[in-house]
């Protein structure tokens, strides 16, 4: 197919973090998505609605409404990360808000992809009973997305199945995908697009650095903080590109 208007709305993943632009910003999967897509036809016009550290609730609230405005043929989704990581998370109200945005975003009559999720920190030094907590409730989310994804009609990658040495691209951070998984994501959601059977493997990455002290007080400790304080990092935050960029720029 030849798509003429695609819109990216999601959380930190979509808008890029852990994958730097060089200019001080950050790429991202569906950036590169967008120009794969923009060199095989020619052009794409391209919006990015993601803003990092918002909840599905949050997404279906501040982007399907300006998601459903830019009448897009191609919408990507992925969301759940944020609700997967903080203590309060209710699934009923989860599965809610997902069917609420699938449905939207089917509105508009576009083709739209979303992805499971996988497992953060893996290379993080959490407790094991805390690990398996987590695992338990990814695996119960992923449930709940690959059966609102059939029952939307959506196309769905299943990033949880992207094995712990193709994880081993994580960023510095231990949570967002690093370049190289971010180039991976964007290949896979091409070929499902495609109608192919993506390859999620992920060769040549390097394992995160390994000072555990270093990662807690630069990454964890101000996550925790933000936490007590009620505080989202995507709060004051505005989405890199909410209008149409004509891709490859002319």
């Amino acid at each position: 197919m030849v798509w003429q208007r695609f819109v990216a709305v999601g959380d930190s993943v979509t808008e890029g973090l852990g994958d730097p632009d060089g200019d001080g910003g950050f790429r991202g999967w569906a950036d590169r998505l967008a120009e794969a897509i923009a060199v095989r036809q020619g052009e794409v016009r391209y919006a990015n609605l993601a803003v990092r550290g918002l909840t599905t609730r949050r997404i279906l609230h501040s982007q399907l409404a300006a998601a459903q405005e830019l009448r897009p043929d191609l919408v990507t989704a992925v969301v759940g990360m944020n609700d997967v990581i903080r203590p309060g998370l209710d699934p009923l109200e989860f599965a809610a808000d997902l069917n609420a945005l699938f449905s939207g975003l089917r509105v508009t009559g576009a083709v739209v992809l979303t992805s499971t999720i996988p497992a953060p920190g893996l290379f993080a030094p959490l407790p094991q009973a805390l690990r398996r907590r987590m695992d338990t409730r990814i695996t119960r989310m992923n449930a709940v997305i690959t059966a609102a994804a059939h029952r939307h009609g959506l196309l769905c990658l299943d990033l949880a199945a992207m094995t712990p040495a193709g994880m081993a691209a994580w960023a510095e951070d231990r949570l967002h995908p690093g370049p190289i998984a971010h180039e991976a994501m964007a290949a896979a959601a091409l070929a499902a697009l495609d109608g192919l059977a993506p390859a999620m493997a992920v060769d040549g990455a390097e394992q995160p650095d390994p000072d555990h002290l270093r990662w807690l007080r630069t990454f964890l400790l101000p996550w925790l903080i933000r936490r007590l304080r009620g505080q989202s990092s995507g709060d004051g935050r505005v989405a890199k590109l909410p209008a149409y960029r004509l891709l490859p720029a002319t």
